[in-house]
């Protein structure tokens, strides 16, 4: 698995050498991962790995597939189904960041008419408030792909000055019948690279 997000890293640096020239935001000279972790339905604990590119400025994050449903004979449990990781990355003293999922979600979904798909994704500092980049419903009748990325220019939360706190980056789906009861539908998601490509935004502090 580690020298998959390599790979993916790897190539992720190749096609950057071909994309348009843009003005480069100050890296911290050592960025570093100290832990990552995995909680919720959707992501069994050691399931969830990540490793850090040498330019500082990305991580791939390896964290499989969201999957739910709902309708008659469905467990509840499986109605809504979340993966919280919490990545601890470690840095030189005197900057914040901030991450953005570079290509976001692909999924599918068969909803029968009345019954709705939501998918959230929340981010936060340990002890700080958090935003939401990605809040989306597919409303049915629907069957058929779909592709959801965050809103292009939005870039936040930045980590706290002064303290290193963990990243929380919470992803659930949901399933919903309360608009057709004796209706059916699922949906699953995963990550458009089959890895999730974070980008690291750095800004000096004080």
């Amino acid at each position: 698995m580690k020298k998959t997000l390599a790979r993916v890293l790897f190539g992720l640096g190749l096609s950057a050498l071909f994309a348009p020239a843009v003005a480069e935001a100050e890296v911290p000279p050592e960025v570093s991962l100290r832990s990552v972790t995995a909680l919720g339905t959707g992501c069994p604990l050691g399931s969830v790995r990540a490793i850090v590119a040498n330019d500082g400025q990305h991580i791939a994050l390896a964290d499989g597939a969201l999957s739910a449903s709902a309708g008659p004979g469905v467990p509840p449990s499986e109605q809504r189904v979340f993966c919280q990781v919490i990545l601890d990355l470690d840095h030189t003293p005197g900057y914040s960041y901030a991450v953005t999922n570079e290509y976001g979600f692909r999924g599918h979904a068969e909803l029968d008419a009345g019954v709705t798909a939501t998918l959230d994704v929340e981010r936060y500092f340990t002890g700080e408030l958090g935003e939401n980049p990605i809040q989306t419903t597919l409303r049915g009748p629907f069957a058929d792909r779909f592709v959801v990325r965050e809103p292009q220019g939005a870039v936040g939360p930045f980590s706290p000055c002064g303290a290193q706190r963990p990243l929380n980056i919470r992803t659930a789906v949901n399933v919903s019948t309360l608009g057709n009861p004796s209706g059916s539908g699922r949906i699953r998601l995963t990550p458009a690279w089959g890895v999730q490509i974070l980008r690291l935004h750095w800004r000096r502090c004080g």
